[in-house]
């Protein structure tokens, strides 16, 4: 999906992506309601202790996208993993970001992707966490991950080897979804226009948004 920070890039251009592509100024497009984020119950951390999920896509900007540990396809969860990490950086460093930007990644395989595997992700990561959250979720069972998928409009499904016999890949298509404070979708990106600096300009502008509603 082409975002609209692309779309739009003619209302007044003021940098270039790292795609080469021109963006507008944050605040001035609109990032338009595509659907309410999904519902359901998560794990997090040791204590296999069940969460909903809206409590990881409400309150804050969040970015959003499944993944799966293992995934190693070119184009796949990799592509995915960089925009997140580049993003992470600059929340870090941006004051204007700084403990207002919420990422999360929720795995695809249960099964494998327990809360004790998860959470070497998150330990490296426990530094960041006050002003830059990343959350690395799973479910109980391929069942409350299917909740979700739905929800979100997201497909997957395992890689049959010649036997029919499960094999450890999972076929998806990676989405990254921009998800508003009160749990909107305010955008989806694929792999072929995951631009970390359309994001974060994508971001800045739901960030303009808040402040003008909170001027009112």
């Amino acid at each position: 999906m082409l975002t609209l920070s692309v779309v739009f890039h003619a209302l007044g251009a003021t940098g270039v992506s790292a795609a080469g592509t021109l963006y507008p100024k944050p605040g001035t497009y609109e990032l338009h309601k595509i659907q309410h984020a999904g519902s359901g119950w998560v794990l997090e951390g040791s204590a296999w202790i069940p969460r909903r999920f809206s409590s990881y896509v409400n309150g804050t900007i969040t970015l959003f996208s499944f993944f799966y540990s293992t995934c190693s396809a070119e184009g796949g969860c990799p592509v995915a993993w960089s925009a997140f990490e580049s993003v992470h950086q600059v929340v870090q460093k941006d004051p204007e970001l700084r403990g207002r930007v919420r990422l999360v990644f929720l795995s695809l395989d249960p099964k494998v992707d327990t809360p004790d595997r998860l959470g070497i992700f998150s330990a490296s990561r426990r530094e960041t966490q006050d002003i830059a959250p990343w959350h690395f979720l799973t479910t109980w069972s391929e069942a409350y991950l299917k909740e979700i998928l739905d929800t979100m409009g997201q497909d997957a499904s395992r890689e049959l080897d010649e036997e029919g016999r499960p094999t450890g890949e999972i076929n998806h298509m990676i989405k990254v979804y921009l998800i508003d404070k009160n749990g909107w979708v305010r955008e989806i990106y694929t792999t072929a226009f995951l631009d970390p600096d359309v994001v974060v300009n994508d971001i800045k502008t739901l960030l303009r948004e808040d402040e003008k509603r909170d001027m009112r």
